[in-house]
């Protein structure tokens, strides 16, 4: 006997969603963008924090392992949002052979969000037209004319920017007849006592 049409296609959506939710848990509970160091003020409930994404539709597609939000795509949890006008997910099943291959044993490999992308969180603004972030290496790179990052009032702008959270080595490109600007605001002598 079939199973009917419509169990099947609940089913589907349910995977779809563990998948989205498992994709983009490690996306959000990471400060991805910038090799921050911890911080005493951050609540230790930040991961519990709810995820919530928007936008205008989903797509999946298990055939090429990716989930892809477009459409003036919102994601956050707390303070830390993504914006941009595409956001795709790149997801890897568990290995065959392995006891459980459910949605559960999902890994992100690679994240990229495309289209007026804005990187915020408490500490810092990102803004470019594509980022992309290698979950294994933990390297981000921001590309697009005019990429930049903002922390108080400095800024660094440049048409790439690779950020290796590993490390914190930051490294911003431009080419010749662009070139890469920074600009630095030095702390006030009453911040630097404190």
């Amino acid at each position: 006997m079939k199973t009917p049409q419509i169990f099947r296609a609940a089913a589907y959506r349910v995977w779809i969603l563990n998948v989205v939710f498992t994709v983009l848990t490690p996306l959000l509970l990471s400060s991805i963008v910038v090799a921050e160091e911890p911080s005493s003020n951050r609540s230790a409930n930040a991961s519990e924090a709810e995820i919530q994404i928007v936008a205008d539709q989903l797509v999946t597609n298990d055939a090429e392992k990716f989930a892809e939000f477009s459409g003036d795509v919102r994601a956050s949890q707390g303070s830390f949002v993504i914006t941009s006008d595409s956001l795709r997910i790149y997801y890897q099943s568990a290995a065959a052979g392995t006891e459980d291959q459910s949605a559960d044993r999902q890994s992100v490999k690679r994240i990229i969000a495309n289209g007026n992308v804005q990187v915020s969180t408490d500490r810092f603004t990102a803004k470019s037209d594509r980022a992309e972030y290698d979950m294994q290496t933990q390297v981000v790179v921001f590309t697009g004319e005019n990429s930049s990052i903002k922390s108080d009032k400095n800024i660094l702008t440049g048409s790439k920017i690779t950020l290796d959270r590993k490390t914190g080595q930051m490294k911003v490109e431009s080419p010749p007849q662009q070139r890469v600007k920074a600009i630095f605001y030095p702390k006030k002598e009453a911040e630097k006592k404190e």
